[in-house]
């Protein structure tokens, strides 16, 4: 792995905290505090997720019906992550049942959204995913839907160039989670390294607040 990837979740999360472009209404959540603050952040407004048709294992799928009615937990990556993305999915599948048993009154998912739909396709995703958990929600698209997503949560990602139909390159990529509210709006960003238990503490704590 090259130092890149290690440094970018730190850099983006900067940039994140300082660059997002919230829509008009306030997070009441702001600067939400927890006992570790490299736990959970929060932006000063939600960060809408524009509206965007990905490729999913059932067929397209819009980004507001895919995050409607739910709370989601995102995650930006790739299948054919060598290290980085195993370990991530492997955390998220401890959370997400972790959540879904102390908070069973609150719809929880994981969206797992492949950056790399040369190698990911749909139907490669699925198997990939289940792996982890076959709750886990896999998409992908077209450059311009993903830009789109990553660019709107300042989840960073960059593709070594390669040649058309090559299988062997890699991609740099942010490794944060990425709470999205059933609105389809970014509430938080949860950056690595990840400690499930905290998570689960720190969500259980940030839902209270929400359903005052």
């Amino acid at each position: 792995m090259r130092s890149s990837r290690i440094l970018l979740p730190l850099m983006l999360a900067m940039l994140w905290l300082g660059g997002c472009q919230p829509d008009s209404g306030d997070n009441l959540l702001y600067g939400y505090q927890t006992p570790d603050p490299l736990v959970l952040r929060t932006p000063a407004a939600p960060v809408p997720v524009p509206d965007v048709t990905l490729a999913g294992v059932d067929g397209e799928r819009s980004t507001t019906a895919l995050f409607a009615d739910r709370w989601t937990l995102l995650y930006v990556g790739y299948s054919y992550c060598p290290d980085i993305c195993p370990t991530e999915l492997g955390q998220l599948s401890r959370i997400l049942p972790a959540l879904q048993e102390r908070m069973p009154e609150v719809p929880w998912q994981v969206v797992f959204l492949s950056v790399d739909p040369e190698r990911d396709t749909p139907a490669h995703l699925e198997k990939y995913t289940a792996f982890f958990a076959e709750e886990f929600v896999p998409v992908t698209g077209s450059r311009r839907a993903i830009d789109r997503v990553t660019g709107a949560v300042k989840a960073g990602y960059r593709i070594e160039p390669h040649e058309a139909g090559e299988v062997t390159y890699n991609v740099d990529h942010d490794t944060s989670f990425r709470l999205i509210d059933p609105a389809g709006r970014m509430l938080a960003l949860l950056p690595g390294p990840h400690d499930p238990a905290a998570i689960v503490d720190t969500l259980e704590n940030f839902m209270s607040e929400v359903s005052r």
